[in-house]
This record gives C-alpha cells, sequence and structure tokens, in this order.
C-alpha cells in the first residue's frame, strides 16, 4: 500500500499527527521486565497495543536495534509485524551513501524490513538518494534540519545569502521526487518557516518534541504544509512515560495528551 494513502487513511481513522518513536532502551524499560534483549520485544508490543489507535504512524530508530546484533535484527522485524497494517511505519536508519550502497540499503529496510518510509542523510548528493525513491509506492525523509546542537556545525553555516539546510531542502524540491519529504527538527522554532516557505506541498517529520522540549506550536504553525499534515514525533516522552507495571497505559495517557494539544494547536492555524 502507498505510504502517502496509509498515512492519509491513519489520520483520518485516528484523528492524529502524532507518531510515536519506538527507540527502545533495555535499561530504560519498566523493572518488572527481565533484563533480557527479549524484553525488548514484550515491551514494544505492550505499548503498539496500547496506542495504536492514537497516531498516525510510529517511527524506529534502527540503531536500537542493530546494536543487540543478529536478535536485534529479529526483534526489529517483529516490531515492524506487531504494528497493524494500516498504521505506517518509519524506519528512522538516517542511510547515506554513493548509490550501489543505498541499492543495498533500500533493498534492506524496503524489502527485507518492510518499512513504509525511511530517513536519509543528503550528504551524499540528490543522485544518491534515488534507489530509495525508485520504489514508488514507499517514501524517504531527507534530514534537512537536526534536532541536535551540532546541527549549527554544518547546516548553518552561510553559502551565498541562505544556509546550507536551505540548499538542501531547495536541490531537493527542484529533483521533483514525488515521494520524498523532510526531517526538521522541533528545537529549530522559527527557522522551520526557512524550510516551509520552499514549498508548501513538502510532507515534514518533525521530532523533537518532548525530552528534547522542541516548541510544539511553531512545529506545528511552520511545519504543516498546504494540506494542514505533518508528523509529529515523540519518542521517550511517551513510551517511558512510567517504570510501573501499568507503564503502557501511562504511555497511553500521555500520547493521548499529546494528540490532545496537537489537535487543539491546529484549529488555530
Amino acid at each position: 500500500m502507498d505510504f502517502i494513502y496509509k498515512l492519509k487513511k491513519a489520520l483520518a481513522k485516528n484523528n492524529s499527527l502524532l507518531c510515536i518513536g519506538l527507540d527502545t532502551n533495555i535499561e530504560k524499560i519498566p523493572n518488572n521486565f527481565p533484563k533480557s534483549i527479549n524484553s525488548i520485544l514484550e515491551f514494544n508490543r505492550d505499548i503498539i497495543e496500547a496506542t495504536y489507535d492514537v497516531v498516525c504512524a510510529y517511527k524506529i530508530n534502527t540503531a536500537f536495534y542493530e546494536a543487540l546484533g543478529a536478535r536485534g535484527f529479529e526483534i526489529l522485524k517483529l516490531t515492524i509485524d506487531a504494528i497493524p497494517k494500516d498504521i505506517p511505519v518509519i524506519l528512522d536508519s538516517k542511510r547515506g551513501d554513493v548509490r550501489s550502497t543505498n541499492e543495498m540499503y533500500a533493498k534492506s529496510l524496503f524489502v527485507e524490513l518492510g518499512a513504509d518510509a525511511i530517513t536519509v542523510n543528503p550528504y551524499f548528493g540528490v543522485e544518491s538518494i534515488e534507489p530509495f525513491v525508485k520504489f514508488g509506492d514507499k517514501f524517504v525523509f531527507v534530514v534537512v534540519l537536526s534536532t541536535n546542537q551540532g546541527a549549527f556545525d554544518f547546516q548553518y553555516l552561510k553559502c551565498a545569502d541562505k544556509f546550507v539546510f536551505q540548499h538542501i531542502a531547495e536541490r531537493f524540491i527542484s529533483s521533483k521526487f514525488k515521494n520524498l519529504g523532510f526531517v526538521v527538527g522541533a528545537t529549530k522554532g522559527e527557522d522551520i518557516k526557512l524550510v516551509r516557505e520552499l514549498s508548501d506541498e513538502t510532507l515534514f517529520l518533525i521530532p523533537g518534541i518532548g525530552e528534547q522540549k522542541g516548541n510544539l506550536e511553531l512545529a506545528l504553525k511552520y511545519g504543516v504544509n498546504k494540506d494542514k499534515i505533518a508528523l509529529i514525533n515523540v519518542s521517550r516522552a511517551i513510551i517511558y512515560a512510567s517504570n510501573s507495571k501499568n507503564f503502557a497505559q501511562k504511555a497511553r495517557e500521555k500520547a493521548v495528551e499529546f494528540k490532545e494539544k496537537i489537535n487543539k494547536i491546529l484549529e488555530n492555524i
């Protein structure tokens, strides 16, 4: 099923722009779980079961699973399988390399793991992203403006009269790839506007809300496209909302809280 079609169906069904990040760290899951990597899968399934009807997507950072070796890869695949088929799955892998290597990354993420969308690093240029976008029913989010402090090392360098992140966004917009959007961090506040001004259509995936204390109001004001859609990702603030046995219920309550905040802000945009 096409990513955008699946996303819009989930948006309509759950009335939500909330995307939950399943960046699960065994050291942070509730103490009632055994300290075994198999507990990660059980934890993920409980979180999914408690929240699938209040989200538009799930985002999974692959590093948290790759670090666990072969069993981690299995847990990643089983976590994806646990997500209802009508909810999009974004693998936050930030892959980026030459074309031939990206062809293998695309096969791994889209074919073997079954992701609906992925994140990629733009440093190797537009042509290097082609192996990903050629999967026409999938979607690619290019990291344009990251949430971390290190963004100021390169992304904010001035080139002519614009920042590097603006040039990156412009170049990908001019590529005319249909199944491509941008990652823009909520921690960058009004600078999101500088990317949105380049296109009123491009879909944004916006991390940085919650633990990173990004500004939700600004993220929505400048982040939503002409269809009033953006994916607002929240990870730790939801999945680690409680360390008690009722962690799943607490995660649901926090997810509902974020969903309602988002919808309230949207009413005034």
